[in-house]
């Protein structure tokens, strides 16, 4: 009898292990559909949830169902422009009037995101583009974090969420252009990530490239819906210029430089991604433009006004509601033009949602 109920034993623990065996190959044979970090980053433990005693500055304790929106409002010179109230703004969603329930203008710290296209193309900007990089997180908030991404065959993760700035430093400084673009990759693992391991309400992404593709395994559209699912901010530094052409062209008489076709979609892809979330463009046309670039995303950043209201829409329907953004005329919006992300998704609360 005790025999036999040791190979009885034997036998359902040998089944067990088939099981686990079995659910692990489905695991992995699940998981080759999407790509990762080149230097295959572990996954971080979730991060604690962080008192409002902590980080008063950054918490805004109304319900979940409030919708936030990052807001920026520049004047006829790309100037921001400060002092608005709540009554200088109307908000829509569908193309329906909604109720402004929370206004706030004060400096909140950010997490941000530094994507470093380090191409073979950008070999002879490297340098200067990382002294406006630098200049960027010199120029935040004391609170923010960054973490840095380099791309070309592949999108790496060189350096995770971090305040010191020395770290930051030390990681850009061992960035080697070489190889071709895997743009599209870098853009959806780096919103990803921001969205996941953020630790700041208040999530943004500067992107520095010149805007070619050529490698990535996720498109264009998968990367427009990533950024409509997320509430992070892109800002673009675009060096399009030249693109598809030996020589930049300057047409006789005009003092136009012809822009190839390339050229144009590399400038449709960053234009469609910045406009989807709130962000804004740059096109330098020297290096020596870098700097004031580096300074006007840092102060814009420091400096948005943050919109709430709750959709007279109640329902969580997970369908993409559009948000539009408009300034009541005034002297102080004549000719103002007014940024935030296009929409969000209406998607089920979650427990811990309820819960708060």
């Amino acid at each position: 009898m005790r025999h036999e109920n040791r190979n009885a034993r034997r036998q359902a623990l040998s089944s067990l292990l088939d099981f686990i065996i079995a659910i692990g190959l489905c695991v992995s044979l699940t998981g080759t559909h999407q790509i990762g970090w080149a230097n295959a980053q572990p996954q971080q433990n979730p991060k604690p949830a962080t008192s409002p005693q902590q980080e008063p500055t950054d918490t805004i304790k109304l319900l979940s169902e409030l919708v936030t929106l990052d807001v920026s409002v520049l004047d006829s010179q790309n100037r921001f422009v400060t002092g608005l109230t709540q009554t200088d703004f109307i908000l829509f969603e569908d193309n329906v009037k909604q109720q402004v329930a929370f206004f706030s203008q004060e400096e909140v710290p950010t997490s941000i995101g530094l994507v470093v296209d380090t191409s073979r193309s950008m070999a002879p900007k490297l340098n200067n583009v990382i002294a406006a990089a630098l200049r960027l997180i010199r120029e935040s908030h004391p609170e923010d974090e960054f973490f840095l991404v380099e791309f070309k065959a592949q999108a790496e993760l060189v350096q995770d969420f971090t305040k010191k700035i020395e770290d930051i430093e030390e990681a850009l400084g061992d960035l080697v252009a070489h190889g071709q673009t895997a743009l599209l990759d870098a853009i959806y693992l780096s919103v990803q990530h921001a969205q996941k391991q953020a630790k700041h309400r208040r999530k943004a992404i500067v992107l520095i490239s010149d805007g070619e593709e050529r490698d990535s395994y996720y498109t264009e559209s998968q990367v427009l819906e990533a950024l409509r699912a997320s509430d992070v901010q892109v800002y673009v530094i675009g060096f399009t210029a030249g693109i598809g052409a030996d020589q930049y062209n300057i047409f006789k008489g005009t003092g136009k430089r012809k822009i190839s076709r390339q050229e144009k979609r590399a400038r449709r892809y960053l234009e469609h991604i910045a406009q989807a979330t709130g962000g804004r463009v740059f096109y330098p046309e020297s290096l020596s433009e870098l700097d004031g670039i580096a300074q006007s995303i840092a102060r814009e950043l420091r400096a948005q006004y943050v919109i709430g209201y709750y959709p007279t829409n109640a329902e969580r329907d997970g369908k993409w509601r559009t948000v539009r953004v408009e300034l009541k005329p005034s002297e102080k919006t004549h000719k103002a033009s007014v940024r935030t992300r296009s929409g969000y998704y209406a998607n089920p609360l979650t427990e811990s949602k309820r819960a708060r």
